[in-house]
């Protein structure tokens, strides 16, 4: 017990040295523990911003009793939580967004309600309330709340009274990372009404993506269990005698990343010469000088290479590959041939992430935009006859994927206003007229 106590004044109060064998010593010794740390956390709650500055037990008592999965604790660690946010943010600084989803995770004890008061509650801090939103993200991955309650209770954020762009830009993510496609409309919503903040998570294109990429790892919101000398290690607030080799290493790790980076800008693909016997590329199954030899080239095939095309939509959502269990896919909601107009969209809208030494010439982007969008309106002229789809709204609900068409549209026809090489700037000036009455 005296060891104990030992290690507990030993962190009680700031300190440079990391305190590895301190937290050893609390672990060995966790029921004993457990009472002065849920005591150092009720000291912070009570005395808020007028807390000691050095004192720093409640800190780690936070880490502490997530690892040992305290749950008769959660509902003062939400208490602590809701508190004013810049209080929250004196009594955890940088913990606030970093690590308190995982904390209350870890400490969790069934009560939902706790965490949907909070999320909706005015005088919660956006922080927060966006960090227990993954937390809630975490316990539908977990299976330990339901799918319908869940969605229900997010569409309730975004059709309810403005909470505040940060929390609206978490919502988002979580939906896109619990794979909802069926809430796709609610997050193009918020990007309408500019309640989302695109530097953070990109635009709706990127979402669209996000909602329909699996990866083999799973991604988890929170992690569990966790170990508070884990957490904790490499923070700022500690004296790092391994700083300088790290801030080396990642100083090479940076170049090498560049080099890389350049490599994969100036790498070209050897052009394969077709002989005239060879089978056609376009895949028709005749030979080669029986169909495409003496055809003349479409702007499609001007524009970019077909390994250019490749590069640009290897973040386009896979295709299906075999039993896929409860995944959904693409294909699963979309026609071929929205999927095929869809691509000639991305190509031509989605952001290109190119280092900034190569920017392109606005000229070969403009050019690049027009021809894509153009042999994309010549499908989605097609589909309208085919369907005897009238506006853009019925449309959108059957057929548009990353790129609402009124959206693509006017892209368009500020392009074909610049140049209009095939004549079309008229019949899609027109067809605004007709469809967006």
């Amino acid at each position: 017990m005296e060891q104990l106590q030992t290690a507990i004044e030993a962190i009680t109060r700031r300190s440079k040295k990391f305190p590895q064998e301190e937290f050893e010593t609390i672990c060995a010794n966790k029921e004993e523990a457990i009472p002065c740390l849920r005591g150092a956390i009720e000291k912070a709650i009570a005395e808020g911003e007028n807390l000691d500055g050095d004192y720093q037990l409640h800190f780690y008592a936070m880490f502490l009793l997530a690892q040992f999965q305290d749950r008769d604790f959660f509902p003062r660690m939400m208490e602590l939580a809701c508190l004013p946010e810049d209080t929250v943010d004196f009594l955890m600084g940088d913990a606030m967004t970093e690590s308190l989803p995982t904390l209350l995770y870890n400490m969790y004890n069934g009560d939902i309600r706790l965490l949907k008061d909070a999320v909706c509650s005015p005088d919660v801090g956006d922080y927060v309330r966006s960090g227990l939103l993954r937390v809630m993200g975490q316990l539908y991955l977990d299976g330990t709340l339901g799918k319908q309650d869940w969605q229900d209770f997010l569409r309730q954020i975004v059709y309810g009274e403005e909470i505040g762009d940060y929390v609206y830009t978490a919502l988002a993510d979580v939906i896109c990372r619990c794979h909802f496609v069926e809430m796709l409309p609610e997050i193009y919503r918020l990007y309408e009404d500019d309640r989302i903040e695109g530097r953070a998570i990109g635009g709706y294109d990127e979402c669209v993506d996000e909602v329909f990429t699996y990866r083999d790892s799973r991604e988890n919101f929170c992690k569990s269990p966790v170990q508070a000398v884990q957490m904790l290690r490499g923070w700022a607030m500690f004296d790092d005698p391994e700083a300088e080799k790290r801030s080396r290493e990642l100083e090479k790790n940076f170049s090498q990343a560049l080099r890389k980076l350049d490599q994969e800008f100036n790498r070209t693909e050897p052009k394969r010469k077709i002989g005239r016997n060879d089978p056609c590329p376009c895949g028709s199954g005749k030979k080669y000088k029986q169909c495409c030899l003496n055809k003349p080239k479409s702007p499609l095939d001007l524009v970019e290479t077909p390994q250019e095309k490749a590069r640009w939509l290897k973040e386009y959502p896979e295709a299906r590959q075999g039993g896929d269990g409860d995944r959904i896919y693409l294909e699963d909601c979309f026609s071929h041939e929205s999927i095929e107009i869809d691509k000639l969209l991305y190509l031509a809208l989605k952001h290109r992430a190119i280092p900034i030494w190569r920017r392109e010439e606005e000229s070969v982007v403009h050019n690049r935009r027009r021809v894509y969008l153009s042999a994309a309106y010549e499908r989605f002229r097609t589909l309208l006859e085919e369907e005897g789809i009238e506006s853009f709204q019925a449309y959108d609900r059957k057929h548009s994927i990353h790129y609402h068409c009124q959206d693509w549209l006017e892209v368009l026809e500020e392009l074909l206003e610049e140049e209009d090489p095939e004549g079309i700037l008229e019949d899609v000036r027109g067809l605004f007229g007709k469809m967006g009455k």
